[in-house]
This record gives C-alpha cells, structure tokens and sequence, in this order.
C-alpha cells in the first residue's frame, strides 16, 4: 500500500528538519517558544509545545538551552534586541532633529504593530515583575545606545531652537512607547468599553497619525509650533 502525499509532506519535512545545523535548530526552538511564551506565559508554557511543531526533541531545548528558565531568557532577549536592531536600523542622524524624532515614532508604532508577540512578552514579564529580565545585562546596554542616539538628536534640535531645550531623553522614550503599548495592549478591552474596533486598518492609521502629532507638538519649541500655524 503506498503512502499519501500528506504522508510523503511530513516525511520530506522531517528529513529536512534532521539535516538542520545547530544554529538552524536554535532558531526554530526559539521562534516556537517565543509564540508559546507570548500566548501562555511563562510558567503554563510547555517544553513540549515548543519542540513538536519543530520537529525536534525536547531534550534538545535543554541541550542547546540548559532550562526553560533560560529558554525563556533567550526569548526575552530576541523580543527586546529586535525592537533595538529595527531602532538601530534607522537613519536618525542622516535626518534633521524633528524628521528623525517623527520618523522614531513612526518605527516604533510599526514595530508594535507587526509585533503583536512583543507586546504579549513585555506585558507578561512585567506581570512577573521582571524577575527574568533582571537576568540579563544585554538589553540595558542596548538600550542606553538608543537614549544616546535621541538625547544628541534633541540637543541639536534645542540648539536649532526647533525643539524645546531640556527633554528628557528617558521620558520621552517612555511617551513615544506608551501611546502605542496602551492602545495595542489593551486592544480587545477598550474595544468592548469603546464600542470601537481598534485594530481595523483605518483605526490603527488614525492612531499612528495621532501618537505623531501629539508628540511632535510635544517637543517642538514654541517657535517652531508658530512656524507650523501660519
């Protein structure tokens, strides 16, 4: 009796799956977990879960990991330096003060956006009080790359005197993140209280246009808001 095409799929898929290298299976460990983590959390999430759509043993998660404790770790790393290298990525002092400050909060809103897994993590690891972040070193020091980045952005605009002097760098990240987290995160609760899809294309356009006006005025210098009223 011969075997059926979906049969014949699933053989082909696991032969490919065996021919991975280390780096390969890594990888797909960690984009399985990161969807287990986001959708359960951290102590209901299964190490079995997270092998079987892999194709790969769950011993293997202990032997390219060592626990779940620092499986989860590494996910929280990917999800956090993901959101670093897209800010990295960005040509902000290629771009006058204002159009880099603009073009930052537009990534930031897009990467939320598209990331739906990123805002599920952060949530739940505040939710445990960070006590797995707390773990690692790399994600501080990544982020203080970026508040270098937008303190000399905002001096040079102060200087400029288009942006008002004295902005807080680590507040104004704060801003830029928490209009988009809020609206995102509490998605399917406001919807209900609101009566108002919130993630429709139109809805999450108009939340984008809105997050940037409403920071832009925020730091522009009162000179540059006249300019911008004529």
């Amino acid at each position: 009796m011969g075997i059926t095409m979906v049969e014949a799929t699933k053989s082909t898929a696991r032969v490919r799956r065996a021919g991975r290298n280390a780096d390969q299976a890594k990888a797909d460990l960690l984009a399985s977990a990161r969807r287990e983590f986001a959708d359960k959390g951290f102590a209901l999430a299964g190490i079995e879960a997270i092998a079987e759509p892999t194709g790969l043993n769950k011993k293997m998660i202990y032997h390219y990991f060592g626990s779940k404790e620092e499986l989860y770790i590494a996910v929280l790393e990917e999800a956090y330096l993901g959101i670093r290298k897209m800010e990295d990525a960005l040509p902000l002092d290629e771009l006058e003060p204002l159009a880099a400050i603009q073009r930052l909060v537009e990534a930031t809103w897009d990467y939320y956006v598209t990331n739906p897994d990123f805002i599920a993590l952060v949530n739940q690891e505040n939710l445990l009080g960070a006590i797995y972040l707390k773990k690692s070193g790399i994600v501080k020091r990544r982020t203080s790359v970026l508040l270098k980045r937008v303190k000399a952005i905002l001096k040079k605009g102060a200087d400029q005197g288009r942006i008002r002097p004295n902005i807080d760098p680590l507040q104004l990240n704060h801003s830029i993140a928490g209009l988009g987290f809020y609206y995102l995160n509490n998605r399917f609760t406001n919807t209900q209280i609101y009566n108002f899809d919130h993630m429709t294309p139109e809805a999450l356009a108009m939340r984008r246009a809105f997050i940037v006006d409403f920071v832009m005025r925020a730091i522009m210098s009162k000179e540059e808001i006249a300019r911008h009223e004529r």
